[in-house]
């Protein structure tokens, strides 16, 4: 059997309007790739039609693989849950469904996925940045990004092409900020939305998962399945490393609710934080769930 060499999700809800862009740029960008692609699209209780969309594009893409919730979950984590669930990529990414960062960007990831476990695209740096857990360095890092949303209206670290307005950025850089001093977690842009797995790393984030979102509500939209996946990484020091990527801040695609969006990220804050304490991502629970040896299969690859 041929190998594929990366598998690419794509979550998305509701996305008609931005999603048929998007499929044709990963089409190109598969069809001119010198290695085996699949690619996933992973609705999420879609009532618009997305995923027939999806569908139509079947044939353009040699390994083409769709998902579908089947319960009342269906954010945005269960969304990614489901693609990695049916990758079979030696390596495992997603992106955003209206493609603010484009598919040709992950040409700046893969050159670090030999040496990394995980490598997380960034809005906030200029050059690719190792990372290495410091919590007075994360919180005043923080504080400083903070500082300058309240006077400049944008962290100056900012490099998205759109700027976000000042009510969004101090949303994004707070919550940071708050990642940082309640689960010691010293990352500069941990919710971009794109980022790049080896196979287990993925298989081991997905396995240990709790944080989904509600498609019933319809309030919580998943997004604490990256503070999850942040906080799993940090415990078991998997070797990541940000890099710099193109992103455009799409007002279309844009929370409708960001305070909500708040409210619900101090919720999975909180989640994470009682699963840390409670042993929910124990080396116990991965040998039980997942049958993956953590020593073995993830720390000593190479």
């Amino acid at each position: 059997m041929e190998e594929i060499y990366l598998s690419i999700i794509v979550p998305f809800k509701n996305q008609a309007k931005v999603l048929e862009k998007t499929i044709k740029e990963i089409v190109d960008y598969t069809n001119k790739a010198s290695f085996k692609t699949q690619v996933i699209f992973s609705d999420t209780h879609s009532t618009d039609g997305s995923l027939d969309l999806a569908k139509k594009y079947a044939k353009a893409i040699e390994h083409f693989e769709y998902t579908e919730p089947t319960d009342n979950r269906g954010g945005k984590g269960q969304g990614i849950h489901d693609g990695i669930a049916v990758a079979k990529g030696k390596f495992v990414m997603f992106m955003d469904a209206d493609s603010s960062t484009p598919i040709k960007e992950i040409d700046r990831l893969l050159p670090f996925i030999n040496k990394y476990d995980i490598v997380m695209g960034s809005r906030y740096i200029k050059e690719a940045k190792p990372y290495n857990p410091n919590y007075f360095a994360g919180v005043f890092h923080g504080i400083k990004s903070v500082f300058e949303v309240l006077v400049f209206g944008h962290s100056k670290d900012y490099q998205a092409v759109g700027k976000q307005g000042r009510v969004r950025q101090f949303i994004s850089r707070g919550g940071n900020l708050a990642f940082t001093v309640l689960l010691n977690q010293s990352y500069i842009d941990q919710r971009c939305g794109f980022k790049l797995y080896r196979k287990n790393v993925a298989r081991l984030l997905a396995g240990l998962q709790t944080i989904y979102g509600n498609a019933v509500t319809g309030k919580d939209h998943g997004f604490g399945f990256d503070t999850e996946y942040c906080a799993i990484a940090q415990k078991y020091k998997l070797r990541t490393i940000e890099v710099p990527v193109y992103w455009f801040d799409s007002a279309a695609t844009a929370i409708p609710n960001p305070i909500r969006d708040t409210f619900y990220s101090f919720k999975d804050i909180f989640t994470v934080q009682w699963n840390l304490l409670s042993g929910k991502y124990s080396k116990n629970k991965v040998k039980k769930n997942i049958n993956i040896n953590i020593e073995e299969d993830i720390l000593n690859w190479d």
